[in-house]
């Protein structure tokens, strides 16, 4: 299936690049998480998970879909 990775903030930095459409074998979000954290060096930076615009929960193990829109959205700063 194909989903939509958004990053913001230093994952910007780390993924290099805000966006990008990528195919995916996993079928839930811990999975995607666990295969991002062992193919790129993300686990140091804290974020929230969004699927479709809403904030999840990352214990809860959400399934995804085709053309989910997966958003990693670290902590917001300034003023």
């Amino acid at each position: 299936m194909k989903v939509t990775l958004k990053y913001f903030g230093q994952l910007v930095d780390v993924m290099g690049n805000h966006e990008e459409t990528r195919e995916i074998s996993s079928n839930n979000s811990n999975e995607l998480l666990e295969q991002m954290k062992q193919n790129n060096p993300i686990g140091h930076i804290p974020f929230q998970l969004a699927i479709n615009d809403k904030l999840i929960d990352q214990k809860a193990a959400k399934k995804l879909n085709d053309g989910d829109v997966i958003a990693l959205l670290p902590p917001y700063a300034g003023g």
